[in-house]
């Protein structure tokens, strides 16, 4: 049973687009590929639904751990991160990976 769950979520997280042309544009796109890649992959962003103060302590967490910031580069994430991954649909506001996508 176990190595059945482990397969089943590691095929989950193969359909999760983990490109940086697969955010959505707005302001903070770019802040958050520069200092959110740095330790990890775009999948643990996009795979994330959360308010804007879960997202707060996320990324504040994220700092306690190392990751390098200007608070005005840390409101810009967590604004972007709230408004494109929240806890609505937030696989909706992503890009489509192909051409012709719909």
């Amino acid at each position: 049973m176990r190595k059945l769950t482990t397969a089943l979520l590691t095929l989950g997280m193969a359909a999760v687009p983990t490109c940086a042309q697969d955010l959505p544009d707005g302001p903070g796109k770019e802040t958050v590929m520069t200092v959110c890649t740095a330790c990890h992959g775009l999948e643990d962003i996009v795979s994330s639904k959360h308010t804007k103060a879960e997202w707060k302590k996320v990324v504040d967490k994220m700092i306690s751990f190392g990751a390098e910031a200007k608070d005005e580069e840390v409101e810009a994430i967590i604004t972007y991160l709230a408004k494109n991954f929240g806890k609505a649909d937030a696989a909706a506001n992503l890009k489509p990976s192909a051409p012709g996508a719909k």
